[in-house]
């Protein structure tokens, strides 16, 4: 049965996150579930590798036409295995007849991110999307919760600029805490100044797309209970959809459900489910491959497909 999945998540493998994120979704979960056989250094890496072809035409056979780079680590930490996905993706696949992948994206702390890595990211890999996740726009604070090494702590405007020289679509992905509302306003409970104060901060930075994004708690660790110590309320996120439907243009409704609005010439998207955990049954909003060379039809391991 097809399932016509929207995207293709690529979990980028290696062995430990640069960063320490506090909110972190793996350090949620026991370690060790997904295997990494993309290591070129394994004896078994080439049957691996041809594992790993067969998962990428299956999602693009079930219609996942955007792949989106992500994973367990800061996806700009291997680059070698990016280089070997665009090869698979530009070479390969359209000599198996497969359509290769059009719309790359790239999920990113942008730590290592610099005028070179761009040029590779954009000319080589093919990636057109550069989705910057930001949990504040102090650069201080945005570096203390990422947990960025103190040699490689990132100033976002320098982000954001490089990403637009090399004319990439610059998508501010903000992770709602309390920190991000504090460095916008004096007083973030008053939501009629707060979250203006945000968009005006997007557009001062060029973005082209903005997603909110509710963070994601599960269990009792440290990263839930900085979660529940720091997240914004409900009612920001009524507040927030209010202010976008009043002062925005409803452009459409993305698969499977969130609806994309242009506020001030951005395209605005509020997720309140990134895990994709309120999914509807035998529906997959995206695939992952994991670095185990397995497809599933989302982020938990018994969503596994082959």
């Amino acid at each position: 049965m097809k399932r016509d999945a929207q995207s293709l998540s690529i979990c980028v493998p290696g062995n430990r996150c640069i960063n320490q994120c506090k909110f972190c979704v793996v350090g949620m979960h026991p370690s060790g579930q997904y295997e990494n056989k993309m290591d070129v250094s394994l004896p078994c890496y080439n049957s691996s590798l041809e594992k790993y072809i067969q998962r990428l035409i299956f999602a693009k056979e079930n219609d996942a036409n955007i792949m989106m780079l992500t994973g367990e680590i800061e996806p700009l930490q291997n680059r070698n295995f990016l280089a070997t996905l665009a090869m698979i993706n530009k070479d390969v696949l359209p000599n198996r007849g497969c359509a290769p992948f059009t719309c790359i994206e790239i999920q990113s702390s942008a730590v290592g991110f610099d005028e070179n890595y761009a040029e590779f990211l954009r000319n080589c890999v093919g990636v057109s999307v550069f989705s910057f996740s930001i949990s504040s726009f102090d650069d201080e604070r945005n570096a203390e919760i990422v947990g960025m090494p103190r040699k490689k702590k990132i100033k976002i405007s320098d982000v954001c600029e490089i990403a637009k020289k090399y004319d990439f679509t610059l998508r501010l992905s903000l992770n709602m805490s309390v920190d991000m509302l504090k460095s916008v306003s004096n007083d973030i409970s008053n939501y009629s100044e707060v979250i203006p104060a945000i968009f005006e901060k997007g557009k001062s930075l060029g973005a082209d797309q903005m997603t909110f994004r509710k963070l994601y708690s599960s269990g009792d660790n440290i990263q839930s209970r900085w979660i529940e110590a720091n997240k914004v309320d409900d009612k920001f996120f009524q507040k927030l959809n209010e202010y976008i439907k009043q002062t925005g243009k409803l452009i459409g409704v993305l698969p499977y459900g969130l609806e994309q609005y242009s506020v001030d010439g951005i395209s605005v998207v509020v997720d309140e489910d990134c895990m994709n955990e309120n999914k509807p049954k035998n529906v997959s909003k995206y695939f992952v491959i994991r670095p185990n060379c397995k497809i599933y039809a989302g982020w938990n391991i018994e969503d596994l497909i082959f």
